[in-house]
């Protein structure tokens, strides 16, 4: 695992990936969907921490996604966020 994960430097594109994701679904939208939680957890998005995604990913698998994807498919798209944290790779 590379050093910059430590520095934080790689968890916005953890980040940038999982607004990638929710676009999909969402459009436009996302991109407040995500602030919005965010802003929740109180997290700065210019200096994320891993601890701060997994807030956020939370809050979305408990509030934002069940209302699409309903909870089975919320749980799962969390835990695929998740495991993007966990080593940077996507999990299909």
């Amino acid at each position: 695992m590379s050093p910059l994960w430590n520095m934080g430097l790689v968890w916005s594109e953890v980040y940038d990936r999982i607004l990638a994701d929710m676009k999909t679904i969402w459009g436009e939208m996302a991109v407040f969907m995500i602030k919005k939680r965010a802003n929740d957890v109180k997290a700065d998005l210019s200096r994320l921490r891993k601890e701060d995604l997994e807030r956020i990913i939370e809050l979305l698998r408990e509030k934002t996604l069940p209302s699409t994807l309903g909870p089975d498919g919320a749980d799962a798209k969390a835990r695929q966020y998740l495991a993007w944290l966990g080593d940077g790779s996507p999990v299909t």
